[in-house]
């Protein structure tokens, strides 16, 4: 499965460099969140996975643009947390996958882009909450690509 590690774009260098290594993200409210990788499916769709990099954007107040890291999950990765963000903060030992079948099986509409296809029983799943989080480095070999954002706009 492929998936996408967004970033601003000035640790692009770094990130090739070095890898991606595991942080805190934003503080939630009173209690700190999960210590790893925060990652998502990877869409084929170029519209779809530019939505991360919007939403992103549109989250962080300060300026700057993000690249995606594109890698495959392996066997090294596992165990990980997956899930929408809400429930992954409330109860990470329930959302925790020990290998890639098990979360092929329970998420795997995620990868495959049927979770964009309306449901028979008129559910929606709202795959903009989806996020997987790995709790190991990612090693600089494992990046498959760089999907660049414009240059940054110079300010006068």
């Amino acid at each position: 499965m492929l998936v996408v590690h967004w970033a601003k774009h000035n640790k692009t260098t770094s990130i090739l460099a070095n890898g991606i290594r595991p942080s805190f993200r934003r503080r939630n409210g009173e209690r700190r969140n999960i210590k790893g990788v925060y990652i998502y499916p990877f869409p084929r769709n170029k519209t779809l996975a530019g939505n991360w990099r919007r939403n992103l954007k549109t989250w962080d107040t300060s300026l700057g643009n993000y690249n995606g890291f594109v890698f495959r999950l392996e066997s090294e990765d596992f165990p990980l947390i997956a899930g929408y963000w809400f429930f992954n903060r409330q109860s990470s030992e329930s959302r925790t996958f020990s290998s890639l079948k098990e979360l092929a099986e329970l998420l795997g509409d995620f990868f495959s882009g049927k979770i964009l296809e309306p449901s028979p029983e008129r559910f929606g799943y709202n795959w903009e909450d989806f996020e997987i989080i790995v709790p190991c480095r990612i090693e600089p070999s494992r990046i498959i690509k760089v999907l660049k954002d414009r240059e940054p706009k110079k300010l006068r």
